[in-house]
């Protein structure tokens, strides 16, 4: 529960910092189909680790080495948590 609030304070932390509308959920997914990194999607308070594979509108498509193919609603995710970037949260150069 505690690694849950975490995500969504950091996930609201970015939209306000970044002033735009962003969503930090969409952003992670896409990163993890982009780049191949793998997340712990959390749902319904378990956690499902897997590399996203495709991301539409209402499911999101994982696959992983113990569970095979994983399809999720979107809408049943309650937060992700892996090595992939926040928009509005990199470094900047110093």
């Amino acid at each position: 529960m505690k690694v849950i609030t975490a995500i969504l304070m950091i996930a609201f932390s970015a939209a306000a910092l970044g002033g735009e509308s962003l969503d930090p959920l969409r952003a992670a997914l896409e990163e993890s189909r982009a780049t191949g990194k793998g997340l712990s999607l959390y749902v319904n308070g378990v956690a499902i680790p897997g590399v996203v594979v495709s991301v539409d509108n209402g499911f999101v498509v994982a696959r992983s080495q113990s569970q095979g193919t994983i399809v999720v609603r979107l809408e049943r995710i309650d937060a992700v948590a892996g090595f992939v970037g926040q928009p509005g949260l990199e470094r900047k150069p110093q």
